[in-house]
């Protein structure tokens, strides 16, 4: 694990950047041609997503599934990591609930469920994080 700090100033195309950063991540392949990341997480602490990071990542890929905000619910980022979309954009508050609703949704499927899931790598850029890495939504997040 690799942790990286890109600072930027106001109105310098930090959108841009986190933009390209998140699709360059979900495109890596290894030598077996396998993608590195199996999700790129990209977090942000505003309760609104913030929608000019959304239309700027969504500007560089249009195919359906690439791309998914998850603006309803932790139910919502729960699928989105279980079925390894490649970019998700969501909020931090998200977090605490979403181990809850793996367990949900392996019970619906009239599984065992465990409120871990399977072993996945993931990338995660998270927007502003001067205010998100302290208290419960940031252990939370770091722990799933």
């Amino acid at each position: 694990m690799s942790n990286y700090l890109i600072e930027h100033s106001a109105g310098s195309g930090k959108s841009n950047t986190i933009g390209w950063l998140a699709h360059r991540l979900a495109s890596l392949h290894n030598e077996q041609d396998l993608r590195v990341f199996d999700s790129v997480i990209v977090v942000t602490d505003r309760l609104v997503l913030d929608q000019q990071l959304q239309d700027t990542i969504y500007q560089f890929e249009h195919r359906q599934g690439v791309v998914q905000k998850i603006d309803e619910n932790s139910r919502q980022l729960a699928e989105a990591l279980e079925s390894g979309v490649p970019i998700i954009i969501t909020t931090q508050q998200k977090f605490p609930f979403v181990s809850r609703q793996l367990l949900k949704l392996a019970e619906e499927r009239g599984e065992k469920g465990t409120e871990v899931l399977p072993t996945h790598r993931y990338a995660v850029i998270i927007d502003e994080a001067h205010s998100s890495q302290s208290g419960e939504a940031s252990t939370e997040l770091k722990g799933v």
